[in-house]
């Protein structure tokens, strides 16, 4: 068994995969789109009259903004290896994409999160998931399959 330096086994940014390099971005887009909702509109009343200022076709306040940065707050850590940054996005899609996006579809508000225009919100939220999964999907076919995505053990995991 040979010593290996540590520094070997770092990926640096130069190194990092198509899905990092996507989660990283996205995630960043995201925080700056909570943070304009934010300052938007910083209301945290709640209920069915709760304000709402549509930023870039999303319904914002400031709940909806804490909810954007806890979601995507994460990304830039997860991007930091490649099977985080995959199964971010698997949890990102369910939860914030799909599970949301749904009943948003149907609601106008989403347990104290009011949304006037709930369509709109919900095919943008739906639309993310599809695209985070979208994005693991493309590394998976880059790499040969979803086992070398998300799993550890994969040699550019570490």
């Amino acid at each position: 068994m040979s010593a290996q330096p540590v520094g070997e086994r770092r990926i640096t940014l130069a190194h990092w995969s198509f899905l990092q390099w996507a989660v990283l971005v996205v995630g960043l887009v995201h925080i700056a789109w909570a943070i304009a909702g934010w300052i938007a509109e910083p209301s945290f009343a709640v209920g069915h009259h709760a304000p709402a200022t549509p930023v870039l076709g999303m319904d914002y306040n400031g709940w909806h903004a804490v909810a954007g940065l806890a979601l995507f707050g994460p990304a830039p850590i997860a991007a930091i290896r490649k099977w985080w940054a995959a199964w971010y996005c698997v949890i990102a899609a369910v939860g914030g994409g799909f599970v949301v996006g749904i009943w948003a579809l149907f609601s106008e508000q989403v347990l104290f999160f009011a949304f006037p225009n709930h369509i709109t919100d919900a095919i943008q939220h739906i639309v993310t998931g599809i695209v985070l999964l979208g994005l693991v999907g493309i590394q998976a076919a880059l790499d040969g399959g979803l086992r070398a995505v998300l799993t550890p053990t994969h040699p550019e995991a570490a």
